[in-house]
C-alpha cells in the first residue's frame, strides 16, 4: 500500500509521502500567517508592547499551548541549571525551549523548523527577538534531515510535532541519534486511536496533521537507551485535545550508554 493511501483499519499512520507532507506544511504555514496577521490588527501589537513596558504582560506575544505543556512536563524542574547545547525540533512560531529558560541556563541554543525562516517575521515574539539579537541558530531542515553530528546535543525538546512530519520513524531516529549520552530527549505527543480517528474526519486541522501515533508506537524508542526523569500518558478527560486525542504522551528520558 503506498504510505499516503488511507488504510480504514489503521490506527497508526506514521509515514506519508512527500506531496502529502508539502500539503500540511502549506496548510501550517497559511494557519500561522493568518494567526499573527489577526494577532496585530488595530494596533494590538503596540498594546501589547505598552502593556508588557508596563509589566503587565510578558514581552513575547504568542503562546501555542506552550504553558500547558509545562505544566504537564511538571515546570521542567527535571532540568539541570545549565545546558550547553540545546535543539528545539519543530518549534514553531512561540516554541516550547522559551518557557524552559524559565529554569534552566542554555549556552548554544538551536530553533529547527522547516517553516522557520516565516516565523522569524512575526513581531513581538521570542523567535524574532532571538533571531534579531543574534541569540540562536537558526535550522530549516526537514526533522528527517538533521544534518547535526551525533551524540552532539545536551537537549533536544520535540513537543506535538510527529502529527506534522513526512516519517515519524525517520524523525524519532535522528533525535536519538543527535541527542549526546547523558543528555536528555523531551517527546510530548496528543496520541491518537480509532474513535478519535472517526472524530478527526474531515475536521478542520485534518489537512495539516496526517500522522497519527499512539502510545505503543513510541516503546522501540523510549523503551530502550533512556532513563525516564518523567514518563506519563495524561488521560482524554485531563489532556490537551479530548475531542480529538484519547490522551497524550510525556516523556522526557536520559540517555544512557
Amino acid at each position: 500500500m503506498p504510505i499516503d493511501q488511507e488504510d480504514p483499519n489503521a490506527t497508526v499512520t506514521a509515514a506519508v509521502s512527500s506531496d502529502r507532507w508539502k500539503e500540511a506544511q502549506a496548510w501550517e504555514q497559511e494557519h500561522w500567517v493568518r494567526t499573527q496577521a489577526l494577532r496585530g490588527k488595530h494596533f494590538k501589537n503596540h498594546i501589547w508592547k505598552l502593556l508588557s513596558w508596563l509589566g503587565l504582560v510578558e514581552r513575547h506575544r504568542g503562546d501555542d499551548w506552550n504553558q500547558w505543556w509545562k505544566a504537564a512536563f511538571g515546570d521542567y524542574a527535571f532540568l539541570p541549571e545549565n545546558v550547553e547545547n540545546a535543539i528545539e525540533v519543530g518549534c514553531g512560531p512561540y516554541t516550547n525551549i522559551r518557557r524552559m529558560l524559565e529554569r534552566t541556563r542554555i549556552g548554544h541554543m538551536v530553533l529547527s523548523d522547516p517553516l522557520i525562516r516565516t516565523y522569524t517575521k512575526f513581531k513581538l515574539t521570542f523567535v524574532s527577538e532571538m533571531y534579531r539579537e543574534t541569540l540562536c541558530m537558526l535550522d530549516d531542515h526537514a526533522i528527517e534531515e538533521l544534518p547535526f553530528a551525533s551524540n552532539y546535543f545536551d537537549l533536544v525538546v520535540m513537543i506535538n510535532v510527529l502529527d506534522h512530519v513526512r516519517d515519524a520513524g525517520q524523525c524519532m531516529d535522528n533525535l536519538v541519534r543527535i541527542t549526546k549520552p547523558g543528555g536528555i530527549l523531551i517527546v510530548g505527543q496528543d496520541l491518537t486511536n480509532a474513535e478519535d480517528l472517526a472524530r478527526q474526519k474531515g475536521g478542520a486541522g485534518e489537512i495539516g496533521h496526517p500522522i497519527k501515533l499512539d502510545e505503543q508506537w513510541f516503546e522501540p524508542w523510549l523503551s530502550q537507551g533512556f532513563e525516564p526523569l518523567i514518563q506519563k500518558v495524561i488521560p482524554r478527560a485531563e489532556c490537551r485535545d479530548p475531542e480529538h486525542h484519547y490522551g497524550t504522551l510525556i516523556f522526557a528520558g536520559r540517555k544512557v550508554g
